[in-house]
């Protein structure tokens, strides 16, 4: 199995266009054979960075 982790820079102010995408990733990665773990985007710190994980 193998990781994949993607960085992120998002806007602050298009959180919700960001959200709208991963909503949309997240359907078609599984289609595509590979087992998402999820989005994430820090509630701490920076509001900068998201994350997409998933396993191959």
């Amino acid at each position: 199995m193998l990781t994949c982790i993607i960085r992120y820079r998002i806007d602050p102010a298009k959180r919700a266009q960001f959200e709208h995408y991963a909503r949309n990733w997240g359907q078609a990665i599984p289609r595509c054979g590979a087992d998402l773990v999820g989005y994430f985007a820090p509630h701490e710190g920076s509001s900068t960075l998201a994350y997409g994980i998933y396993n191959v």
